[in-house]
């Protein structure tokens, strides 16, 4: 029988194995026989498969193993606990969440890992409002400035004239402690309720949100704005101001010289009737591309391909082991050959200074430039098919080709005439071969004609060093018959002189964007089309927002404003469609200088991701008396009309004026609430109250995970007494998503303990001073001598502990530097002062004091333990757990005695060794049947005999020295030690790593209240 242990998220990974060839029988009994504490009621979180077939845990009693079965063992994720160790200590222990623990939580000497689990508030450039879409909803606790997040953008709009702005913010998960006249909202360092013209509105979990408890009907609609069109504006004006040319249908757009011109065909279908029912007929109408701007306009030019062709035509090609010479007709394009050239060598000579005999080499002086080839070695064939019916026969030409593409540097380059013969390096382009046959598709009478032909291409893209990148500034100069004529400009719109002309030339410019400048247009356009909607996203409801930031009207002689009206022209159709676009008219008539603003809502029948574009119909006075200018501002969609946050706290906010708006947008909202959680207890019914402790964060997290009742309560409440009587808090967020013992072992971080898991139970240890051991080992129960290594000082120990925590005050983070004196004292200081530096992010702590005893108790550890033992035991090394405190008896110590216990009568117990003569009185260690120790004072009787101060709490056992090993004692000199990690080996054989006990770790810890 073979047995294996494997991870879900590895399932090829064999983290343990073992074999029992010999084993055959049940289930149940395999665990039994690999540990005696086996329970069948345990539930742990694993899964069987036996050779392959899946074996739930209902029908593990009923299971029976034979010899030749492979059973494999999955840990599925999340698993803690020595559940494992549980079912088969040997083995599945090594996987145990215990042990991954302890190797988590072991403390190195340098680069501790960071304890902060995503608490943004380290980060001081993160503080503010986010949009954080599906990411992880914060689990805030304690007291704390939050920044909430954005549910959906910010819904600005225009009513009466007056600006106003909505936001529903996601405060994070559960209930909070706020004050009913919000003066703990701030926005800035100015409380809300001190603001004009703002209301909030906390919606606590599952609260439906209606009229009565929000600003106004709807108010809880989350909008998404269009990031194409923002408050920014696009300014409308008689002519579209931006030209996408891969946005209009088949645009053939071509460069030559210093000229541009293109076309396009719009399509249209024209219907007709008769007496078979009519049809219809598609008609293509082939329009010159026209910018519709004026003479003189300024404009970029982006999105150029900078490639121009060379030739389309082929005249011969040939190849040999080296060198592959092609012949093309140049286009008529290309008159200038200056930058299409060939690569430059020279010969240089180099002379041998014993022989004096010369060498020369050709080097390459200047690479040559590269052009992209495409060849095609074509054969045809000429056929007469077979009549077929009343039809004769017909030719056919049918052809096939070999083909190549590639780019490739130029070696030699001749032109005579129109014809320019390249040659390249074999290795670059190889001319293919003609197909031998082409063997016809068609039944045929006869074959009229074979032939052979070369077909293909050369474009060049543009070298680097030629001084004029197609994309950039021009003027246009002149617009005739379809060409536009251009000049070039620099950046700051000076004519460029010597500018040839566009290098792209023979390319069909498909993707290429014209952005006016400055100048004016000559004919009215479109802005737009915009999706209101992100892509995947349908509404039916939308709102534009248009501003007219100098006012409306026109000064006249009197000093007094006329009036003017200016007219739009709405346009909405299914994005990326061909339907007709549905037209909606606007107009604005007024005679004043004052700011003007209007939002426009439109709620449609049907749902769908639309887009939308606007015409200025009105023409402009051109007038420097006319107030007329009008700004498309805002694009606006609802995306969602939710009206219940099940487990969530939501804000929704409403500001209204434009100093709020302008507070707003130099500020950020923050709350200052305390997070509700259930007291400590059994029960999962508790009330809710607002609390900063740290026992009810652990409490918590554990609840809320799938292992809800591993929580050792008990030791729990112990802790939530010592925390409280230290003045200890956890006031954190936790806004990534993070593992349930990482979330943990932050929380718990905060109160100097660690979780451990045993037995299918999560408590809470800590390393402390006066802590007595939970076992001693000494030669008779250990399997070897241990392993002892000693950390001698180093130039470049840790000796500075940089500690991170979040200032109370400015809820940033705030550093602490940590050191100890020449007399052993603690130095804290607020800046650095060594280059051995190890940081500490003590996410949660919030108080100066507590980071500083975090701090000086982490130093203290580094410098204090120097001393590692490795030892090996039989499985009663198992009983130990991370953080641990233990006992070592030494053999290194000749004064140490240790050895059994053979015998109890009373007060008097009897050893299986002589006792020294000297040896009268002291301290004697006696091990009890669960592996821990009795401590007990001893008097000697004789060589054999002791007389203990008090009667020992062991029960004398008949089978002691036959299947239960004897009683173990220990008189001598105990060295204290941490266990740091324990590691189950094969052949029922334990290893735990051992680091020296010292008192003076805890000499800057915070002290209880009562001390």
């Amino acid at each position: 029988m073979k047995l294996e242990i494997v991870t879900r998220e590895d399932l090829s990974r064999v983290l343990e194995q073992m074999e029992l060839p010999e084993y055959s029988g049940s289930l149940p009994a395999l665990m039994k026989s690999q540990i005696t504490s086996y329970n069948p009621t345990l539930k742990p979180y694993l899964s069987l498969y036996v050779n392959g077939r899946k074996v739930e845990q209902t029908e593990w009693q009923h299971t029976f193993i034979s010899r030749d079965d492979h059973l494999k063992f999955v840990i599925e994720p999340g698993v803690t606990g020595t559940a494992i160790a549980a079912i088969i200590s040997v083995v599945v222990a090594v996987a145990s969440a215990v042990y991954a623990m302890v190797s988590m939580n072991k403390l190195g000497k340098h680069n501790q890992k960071d304890s902060k689990q995503g608490n943004s508030i380290y980060d001081v450039n993160v503080q503010g409002n986010k949009v954080k879409l599906m990411e992880i909803i914060p689990e805030n606790f304690g007291f704390f400035k939050r920044y909430p997040d954005y549910l959906a953008d910010k819904h600005v709009f225009y009513r009466n004239n007056t600006l106003f702005c909505d936001m529903i913010l996601c405060q994070g998960i559960g209930y909070y402690d706020y004050k009913s006249d919000h003066s703990d909202i701030y926005i800035g360092e100015t409380p809300i309720s001190e603001l004009k013209g703002c209301a909030a509105h906390i919606i606590e979990p599952g609260v439906k949100i209606t009229a009565e408890n929000s600003p106004e009907d709807k108010s809880w609609y989350c909008w998404y704005s269009s990031t194409e069109v923002t408050q920014s504006g696009h300014t409308l004006k008689s002519g579209q101001g931006k030209i996408d040319t891969s946005s209009k249908d088949g645009v053939n757009l071509e460069f030559s010289g210093k000229t541009f011109s293109g076309f396009s065909y719009q399509s249209f279908s024209h219907g007709y009737g008769g007496c078979s029912g009519g049809g219809t007929d598609v008609h293509r109408i082939r329009k010159t591309f026209d910018l519709k701007w004026a003479d003189g306009t300024i404009f970029e030019l982006s999105g150029v391909t900078n490639t121009r062709r060379i030739s389309t035509e082929i005249v011969s090609a040939v190849s040999d082991e080296s060198i592959t010479v092609i012949t093309v007709k140049k286009d008529s394009l290309i008159q200038d050959f200056s930058y299409l050239r060939a690569r430059q060598t020279e010969v240089q000579t180099s002379v041998d200074e014993e022989t004096g005999e010369e060498t020369q080499t050709e080097v390459i002086v200047r690479n040559g430039d590269y052009v992209r080839i495409s060849l095609s070695a074509v054969t045809s064939v000429s056929y007469d098919t077979i009549p077929s019916g009343s039809s004769g026969g017909k030719s056919v030409t049918e052809e096939e080709s070999n083909d190549v593409s590639a780019l490739c540097e130029i070696l030699e380059i001749t032109a005579d005439g129109d014809n320019v013969t390249l040659k390249f390096d074999s290795s670059d382009l190889t001319v293919p071969a003609f197909p031998d046959t082409v063997e016809p598709s068609q039944p045929y009478t006869k074959i009229t004609d074979t032939a052979n032909r070369l077909a293909g291409s050369v474009f060049q893209p543009m070298p680097a060093d030629y001084p004029y990148d197609d994309n950039g500034f021009y003027e246009i100069v002149s617009f005739r018959d379809g060409v536009y004529m251009v000049k070039r400009l620099n950046d700051s719109y000076g004519e460029i002189a010597e500018w040839p002309g566009f290098f792209s030339s023979g390319i069909n410019q498909e993707h290429t964007v014209f952005t006016l400048v400055s100048g004016m247009a000559s004919d009215g356009g479109y802005v737009g089309p915009y999706r209101a909607c992100p892509y995947g996203a349908v509404s039916n409801i939308f709102e534009l927002d248009f501003s007219l930031p100098s006012g409306l009207g026109k000064l006249n002689d009197d000093g007094d404003f006329e009036k003017l009206t200016i007219t739009i022209q709405i346009e909405y159709r299914r994005a990326g469609s061909d339907d007709e676009y549905t037209v909606i008219e606007k107009s604005w008539t007024n005679s004043t200088n004052d700011q003007l603003a209007e939002t426009i809502r439109l709620e449609l029948d049907a749902a769908d991701n639309y887009e939308f574009r606007v015409l200025r119909t009105s023409k402009e006075d051109g007038s420097t008396r006319a107030l007329e200018e009008i700004k498309w501002t805002g694009l606006k969609s609802v995306i969602s009309t939710i009206d219940r946050y099940d487990n969530m706290t939501v804000l929704i906010c409403r500001f209204k004026g434009n100093e709020t708006l302008s507070e707003l947008s130099e500020n950020q909202l923050a709350t200052y609430w305390t997070r509700k959680l259930p007291a400590v207890g059994y029960s999962d019914n508790l009330p809710l109250t607002p609390t900063r402790d740290i026992a009810p964060v652990v409490q918590y997290i554990v609840r809320k995970s799938k292992y809800r009742n591993i929580l050792d309560v008990d030791t729990l409440m112990e802790f939530d007494e010592l925390w409280r009587s230290q003045g200890l808090e956890c006031n954190g967020s936790i806004d990534s998503d993070s593992t349930l013992l990482e979330s943990l072992r932050d929380v718990l971080n905060c109160g100097f303990a660690v979780p451990v898991v045993r037995d299918n139970t999560l408590s809470v240890k800590r390393l402390h001073a006066g802590a007595q051991p939970v076992q001693i080992f000494t030669k008779s129960n250990m399997t070897s001598s241990p392993v002892i290594t000693y950390s001698l000082p180093k130039d470049d120990d840790v000796n500075e502990v940089v500690v991170n925590f979040t200032s109370p005050e400015t809820y940033k983070t705030e550093t602490v530097y940590c050191h100890i004196d020449e007399e052993g004292n603690k130095r804290i200081t607020d800046y650095p002062e060594s280059d051995n530096q190890e940081r500490l992010d003590a996410w949660g702590v919030t108080d100066r004091e507590h980071a500083i005893a975090l701090g000086m108790r982490r130093l203290r550890y580094l410098r204090n333990t120097r001393v590692t033992y490795d030892i090996k035991t039989e499985l009663n090394g198992l009983n130990c757990q991370f953080n641990d405190l233990v006992g070592l008896m030494l053999d290194e110590n000749l004064s140490n005695i240790t050895g059994r216990i053979t015998g109890i009568n009373g007060q008097t117990v009897t050893t299986d060794i002589e006792l020294p003569e000297d040896i009268w009185e002291g301290i004697v260690y006696i091990s009890r049947k669960d592996g821990s120790y009795g401590e007990y004072t001893f008097y000697r009787n004789d060589s054999h005999t002791l007389y203990l101060d008090t009667y020992p709490d062991i029960d004398w056992d008949s089978e002691f020295g036959k299947s239960l090993e004897y009683p173990l004692f220990a008189i001598g000199e105990l060295q204290l030690c941490w266990v740091t990690a324990v590691k189950p080996e094969s052949n029922n054989r334990c290893s735990l790593s051992l680091i020296n006990y010292s008192e003076d770790i805890f000499k800057d810890d915070i002290k209880e209240k009562n001390q």
